[in-house]
């Protein structure tokens, strides 16, 4: 955690250099345009289905037709950052996401446009519901309608997560499933669901009621992951027919690494208070204290001290912040890595 030798003082720059510089990564524009110019068109050119086959559809014709929609997805991310919209960036690059997930799982999953197509069906009555609701036609007309359809009983189409999971087991990889728990997920709480954390975005740290909301992500985090998922389904399809996929990847993987969760964002806002000039140099302090004990290798012949002191100093730390949750939540994860901290910061161990 604090890359230093035990017989050195800990600087507290040196300490959180590391995670500093994944923040001004995250922040700083990436100057891409020529790369992002020839995967689009690489992208582009993968896009062989110029006529769709309908019922005929098979799972590679709807990887190419959620290619399509990312291509759509991602400039109108790009395009909602510019403006400085970011609530709009953010559902965006959640609709990236999402879109990426169904393609790779119609890549991978030879039943997949049968199930979506079911899925399709099963939603028509409740899309046409509204008509006999308002009087413009019937109920039984709606009904008979739709039974003369003949759609059977489609089962339900798969979720997100179980699409994303199913993909993890097909490829052997964590892209789709890390894509889903680190960005789909908290995106959908934040700033689509109207729960209790997307509302309490308005609530500013002193209690009082804001216009605005709080900001769930950074500015160009949504691009970053718009532009992740084209780059990821580019390749992936450009594996799939046997063309040079490579530029694909590394345009991926360089946006993907520059995008911090919403999860981290959030957490940060209530760290902005430890940087107030009043507070600073009391945070500076404890650092400083924080480090000096945990290199010194005092306590090391009584460890249960010396876990206890590090746990003390971390939550002298995590509270300065107020953070707006129960007593006692944090205690096993403050226990776990006090733990961690002691075991691997030991004499023996350094």
């Amino acid at each position: 955690m604090f890359p230093r030798r035990p017989d050195e003082r800990f600087r507290v720059w040196l300490g959180v250099r590391p995670y500093l510089r994944i923040f001004v990564l995250a922040v700083l524009p990436v100057p891409d345009l020529l790369d992002r110019y020839r995967v689009r068109r690489k992208a582009r050119s993968l896009i062989t289905c110029r006529q769709w086959p309908g019922m005929a559809a098979t799972g590679p014709d709807a990887a190419q037709l959620a290619l399509l929609r990312l291509l759509w997805l991602q400039r109108q991310t790009r395009r909602a950052v510019r403006s400085r919209q970011a609530e709009a960036a953010t559902m965006l690059a959640r609709a990236s996401i999402e879109t990426l997930i169904t393609g790779l799982y119609c890549e991978h999953e030879p039943k997949a446009v049968a199930q979506l197509q079911g899925e399709s069906v099963r939603t028509l009555p409740l899309l046409l519901e509204y008509l006999s609701d308002a009087g413009v036609i019937p109920d039984a007309v709606l009904d008979e309608c739709i039974a003369r359809l003949d759609l059977g009983m489609p089962a339900k189409g798969p979720s997100v997560e179980a699409m994303a999971k199913h993909v993890n087991k097909a490829t052997d990889t964590s892209v789709a499933i890390d894509l889903y728990k680190r960005f789909y997920r908290p995106t959908s709480s934040l700033a689509v669901h109207a729960g209790a954390q997307s509302l309490l975005r308005h609530v500013r740290g002193d209690g009082r009621l804001s216009r605005s909301p709080g900001r769930a992500w950074t500015r160009r985090s949504p691009a970053r992951i718009a532009d992740a998922c084209q780059g990821i389904l580019t390749a992936v399809i450009g594996q799939q027919l046997g063309v040079p996929y490579e530029r694909a990847i590394r345009y991926a993987d360089r946006h993907a690494d520059r995008a911090l969760t919403p999860v981290v964002v959030m957490s940060s806002e209530g760290f902005k208070q430890t940087l107030r000039p009043q507070k600073l140099v009391t945070t500076v302090m404890r650092l400083r204290r924080y480090g000096d004990y945990i290199w010194s290798g005092k306590d090391a012949e009584d460890p249960d001290a010396r876990r206890a002191q590090i746990r003390a100093y971390m939550k002298s730390l995590l509270f300065a912040v107020e953070p707006d949750i129960p007593a006692g939540s944090l205690d096993p994860f403050l226990d776990y890595v006090a733990a961690k901290i002691a075991a691997e910061t030991a004499p023996t161990a350094a």
